[in-house]
């Protein structure tokens, strides 16, 4: 038989504040769920990584408590930890630490708020300011956009006149060429006859 330094009544004791830390590091994932939203993707990986992290817990607590002895009275305290947690102070410290965590949230956002107060007045009494050039700017602008839409129905005015006068000239050039062929064949037709 191994000699085992903690008697089994220390050991069950540990192990029920044990399973009670695992609890409480789950309300703590929970806390951040609620906050940040990580959706399903993101939600797997943080279980993956709290059961990871529960085992990691579990597998040393054995290993220094019984020498890696799994006992079961030992899994009976992780498991009797765990439901005094959830069923008896977890709801509880749950709202105590949301209403931790809002509170701390609204300081930062007061605080925020404060620094950036000035910035916001200094850039309203610049708008006041330079309203007159923001006026004249769009004044400029609107002008700049009807002459390049004026300048631009030009352009296609100009273009499509272009296309116009190119194909009469190449009409007026097939007819011409049509005219001396015909007085040709007409000038030789008088010639054989």
């Amino acid at each position: 038989m191994d000699y085992l330094p903690y008697s089994q009544e220390y050991m069950l004791a540990v192990s029920i504040m044990a399973g009670m830390l695992l609890g409480s590091m789950w309300d703590i994932y929970r806390l951040l769920r609620h906050y940040v939203k990580p959706g399903p993707f993101g939600t797997a990986i943080g279980d993956l990584i709290y059961w990871l992290t529960s085992i990691y817990i579990g597998i040393t607590l054995i290993f220094d408590l019984s020498y890696g002895n799994v006992r079961f009275f030992i899994l009976m305290g992780f498991m009797i930890g765990a439901l005094l947690y959830f069923y008896g102070i977890s709801r509880y410290i749950l709202k105590l630490l949301i209403y931790i965590v809002d509170k701390v949230l609204n300081v930062i956002k007061k605080t925020i708020g404060l620094l950036i107060e000035p910035i916001k007045a200094l850039i309203r009494k610049l708008k006041i300011i330079l309203y007159p050039f923001k006026l004249k700017y769009e004044k400029i602008r609107n002008n700049a956009r009807k002459r390049y839409k004026f300048y631009k129905f030009r352009l296609k005015k100009i273009s499509k006149n272009k296309k116009m006068l190119y194909n009469k000239k190449k009409q007026l050039k097939k007819t011409n060429k049509r005219k001396k062929q015909q007085k040709k064949k007409s000038i030789n037709k008088r010639k054989s006859h």
